[in-house]
């Protein structure tokens, strides 16, 4: 903890945000995870009468869940790692690299969060979303895990790259 303090004490006010908005966006990952992120309704109109044929709503580790149970194991694993695995480990790494600050770890901190593709996930889920909407026999509804998770997302995009810039000219001019 005292190395995390003294390595607070001597970074750029850049520096400081970018450590204060990854742990702000670590902290609202969970939610974006765990919480429901979207519902989907199918109905057909059938001789005038409606009727509803699917409605499901899901957060992503249920979404994993069912993948799994389904057979889908591996897509159930690349789910929990590009939107999990790999944003903790980016997590826990920059609190490492913040506190041992070497020109190679920011650049590995740099590579891994191109590979968290969680950005992607959330352009993934809204493509659906608007592509369920743009029939009449099936809607989707947005909520407030995909805000949470979105969130995560931009926040984590920011403050990986106010350090990343920071830390490697920090480290390039000692």
């Amino acid at each position: 903890m005292s190395r995390l303090l003294s390595s607070w004490g001597q970074s750029s006010w850049p520096q400081r945000l970018g450590l204060l908005l990854a742990v702000i966006s670590y902290g609202i990952l969970y939610p974006g995870v765990t919480e429901p992120i979207m519902t989907i309704t199918a109905t057909a109109s059938l001789f005038g009468m409606k009727a509803q044929l699917f409605h499901e709503t899901r957060s992503i580790w249920e979404t994993v869940e069912t993948l799994h149970k389904l057979g889908y194991t591996g897509v159930a694993v690349l789910i929990v790692s590009f939107s999990i695995v790999i944003p903790v480990t980016k997590g826990l790494t920059i609190l490492f690299t913040w506190m041992y600050p070497t020109e190679r770890r920011w650049r590995f901190v740099a590579a891994i969060s191109k590979w968290s593709m969680a950005d992607v996930f959330v352009v993934a889920i809204l493509v659906a979303f608007f592509t369920a909407q743009s029939t009449a026999q099936v809607t989707a509804e947005l909520l407030h895990g995909f805000y949470w998770f979105a969130g995560f997302c931009l926040l984590s995009i920011v403050s990986g790259q106010l350090l990343a810039l920071s830390k490697l000219q920090s480290v390039s001019s000692r």
